[in-house]
This record gives C-alpha cells, structure tokens and sequence, in this order.
C-alpha cells in the first residue's frame, strides 16, 4: 500500500513561453512579496518559482549571461568549482552535462546546509534564446525519498521553443 498519493506532473510553458517542463500539479507561481521577502538578502533573484506553501520548489533564473550549446560544459565545470568552494559541508551525488530533448544540459546534484538545515538541490542550466538558464529543484532533505525522482523527472522534461 502506498503512503502517499502519486505526485502528478502538468506541462507548463514558463518564461514568456520560451521554456516547456513538468511542474507538480498544485505548484502554484509563489506571490512577488514572498519573492521580496525570501529574496531580500540575495543579490538575484529568480525570474519564476513554482512551490507547493514552501514545502518544495522550483526556481527558474533566466540571466543575462551570454551562453550557447558550446559553453554548456564549461559553466557545468565552474558551477561546480563554485559550488564546491561556497558549500564545503555539501554531500555530492552528482554533476556533470547530458544530453535532454536533444540538448545539452549542465546539471548538479547535492544536498547542502541552508538556515541550519540541510537542503536537497537539484540544480540544472542550458543556454535559451542565447542567455543561460538556471533551474532549481529543492526541498527539505528529510522530503529527498519524495522528491528526488520526480525533481529528475522535471528536468528530464525540459524542451525550448526554439527547439523543432
């Protein structure tokens, strides 16, 4: 018997229609104050976050990075340098570029602290329309078992308009 509902995946079209994914049925566009408030110290903030009141969520950063198909491995191999050195008591469980509707995507996988908590991150990037992409899938590490599949079932589902 299974203790929770199958969680149910809707495609929706996100940043002005240039992107296709999964998000969970019930994922609702979190308000611009909660945005304010839960990004008052950070320097950027996401175009977009779909969460379900907080328990998970899903960020979408659509940056003004210049980024092509060529440039995928090299963000992929910084962004982790990065993380790396930012996130010292980070757990790994994998990084690197595949290839997703015909596309190469840089992805990270990792659970790390955040406001004395650990966080589950599921953390993918690919160039749109010249312009790099971040998503981010996370929630609490305790709900991983939940979410882990169905976050790589969201990036597993991403496809660009530009893409025929």
């Amino acid at each position: 018997m299974a203790f929770r509902s199958e969680i149910e995946l809707i495609k929706k079209r996100v940043l002005s229609e240039r992107v296709e994914i999964l998000i969970p049925k019930g994922f609702e566009v979190m308000s611009e104050q909660q945005m304010d408030f839960n990004y008052a110290k950070a320097q950027s903030r996401p175009s977009v976050i779909y969460t379900n009141s907080n328990e998970a969520s899903i960020a979408f950063t659509y940056t003004e990075t210049a980024a092509d198909q060529d440039m995928i491995q090299m963000y992929a191999d910084n962004f982790y340098k990065t993380y790396t050195k930012q996130f010292k008591g980070a757990k790994w469980f994998s990084n690197g570029v595949k290839e997703i509707n015909g596309r190469k995507v840089g992805y990270m996988e990792l659970m790390k602290p955040e406001l004395g908590h650990e966080v589950y991150n599921l953390v993918f990037f690919t160039d749109v329309e010249d312009k790099l992409l971040l998503c981010n899938f996370t929630c609490a590490d305790r709900q991983k078992p939940e979410w882990e599949a169905i976050a790589k079932q969201i990036m597993g589902s991403f496809r660009t308009n530009d893409q025929h």
